[in-house]
């Protein structure tokens, strides 16, 4: 999926631009950070940002690199790697917006985005520190750290004295290209107290057809 996707987002800058690109879709983008990238597509691709390891030794530093390397090879596993990665969710969540049409729902800001995730997103279905933890009767944000949790319009947080977890969605958008719209959410899984980061993209297919969420990492 993801060289199909950096394969489309080539044709489209090479026939149109990147800056038209921009001004053609009007997602719903909820991130002010991905809403400023979007406007400013063509820049945002290819601004510096820290070097990025994969595992055959290459290095991303822009989205353009990023996009290019992470179609072929894994991010190397290391812990500066995995707090790099936090600045390459924009060009993740960039690269979706891309390839995606406009979503059924977008004219309209969900503010109940939070307590979607935190009542109805099963998170044994993508990696996390909180994946283990689930079980067949228990296993979304809200039945799991009910005492701990904080549910704001499009994110949700779970944070102890050594643990910060926080769901957030950025933006929705049509991305397997039916009737319904889908969701762009990023992770923030991060201990307070020790050396592990872990950050990702997520994409909710269908959200508003499922009584209970399934997450697919991009």
């Amino acid at each position: 999926m993801k060289y199909v996707v950096f394969i489309s987002l080539l044709s489209i800058c090479s026939l149109f631009g990147c800056a038209s690109v921009s001004s053609n879709n009007n997602h719903n983008i909820l991130n002010e950070s991905l809403k400023s990238s979007y406007n400013d597509l063509e820049n945002s691709l290819k601004k510096d940002r820290s070097n990025l390891l994969f595992n055959n030794d290459e290095v991303a530093n822009n989205c353009n690199s990023y996009f290019l390397l992470n179609s072929k090879y894994e991010v190397e596993e290391s812990i500066y790697n995995q707090q790099v990665k936090s600045e390459y969710l924009i060009c993740d969540a960039l690269e979706i917006l891309i390839s995606s049409s406009e979503g059924t729902d977008n004219k309209a800001t969900d503010l109940t985005f939070g307590k979607t995730l935190s009542s109805k997103l099963d998170v044994r279905t993508f990696p996390s520190s909180l994946m283990r933890v689930g079980t067949e009767e228990v296993h979304t944000l809200s039945s799991i750290s009910p005492e701990e949790l904080k549910i704001y319009n499009n994110m949700v947080v779970v944070e102890t004295q050594d643990w910060a977890f926080t769901l957030e969605v950025v933006a929705s958008a049509n991305i397997n290209d039916n009737s319904f719209s889908d969701l762009i959410v990023w992770v923030l899984d991060e201990s307070k107290s020790g050396n592990y980061r872990g950050y990702s993209t997520l994409i909710i297919y269908d959200y508003k057809s499922q009584s209970q969420l399934k997450a697919t990492v991009y």
